[in-house]
């Protein structure tokens, strides 16, 4: 992965958070940018060309993960993992590193009821180092360990952990 660029770097750092909403709900790159337009007009400034590039090109990244989190999504708990499931998101570390010190984030959704009975769902990370399951059920089965104890740790009754993506950092 390339380094950011520091203008790209303060996108990501400003911008991050409505490009990938945007990418998820499925807006097109022209469509993130007037939004990303309209909420800068909003607070009396507005964006530069640079600035505007720079969230095209993190747009690219907020795609590629929502498109492997889709493919990552559809396999067969049989199926192997394959790179097309995975991305590496922009802030990841460069290539030579993670070839090193491979690290993988699997990011899933959270279901559970609270220690009042309230059904709360929410996004949570399990972290693998060195590499992954093989299939897509050994992983499943590895993030549901992870909930179950995220959920015994937290005094919560674990409803459902669903792996979303899988992410190379």
């Amino acid at each position: 992965m390339p380094r950011l660029n520091d203008t790209v770097r303060a996108a990501l750092g400003y911008w991050w958070n409505l490009i990938s909403d945007a990418a998820r709900t499925g807006f097109t790159v022209t469509e993130t940018i007037e939004m990303a337009n309209q909420v800068a007009r909003d607070m009396g400034t507005t964006l530069s060309f640079g600035e505007n590039t720079a969230i095209s090109q993190l747009y690219g990244h907020a795609r590629s993960i929502e498109n492997s989190g889709a493919t990552f999504q559809a396999a067969s708990a049989e199926q192997g993992i394959t790179s097309d499931m995975m991305a590496t998101p922009p802030w990841a570390r460069d290539v030579a590193e993670q070839a090193t010190y491979p690290l993988y984030y699997v990011k899933f959704e959270y279901t559970y009821l609270d220690q009042s009975g309230q059904q709360q769902t929410g996004i949570r990370t399990s972290v693998f180092t060195d590499q992954l399951p093989s299939t897509v059920g050994d992983l499943t089965s590895d993030v549901l360990s992870d909930a179950e104890g995220m959920a015994q740790k937290y005094g919560h009754t674990l409803l459902s952990a669903v792996p979303l993506q899988i992410l190379a950092v």
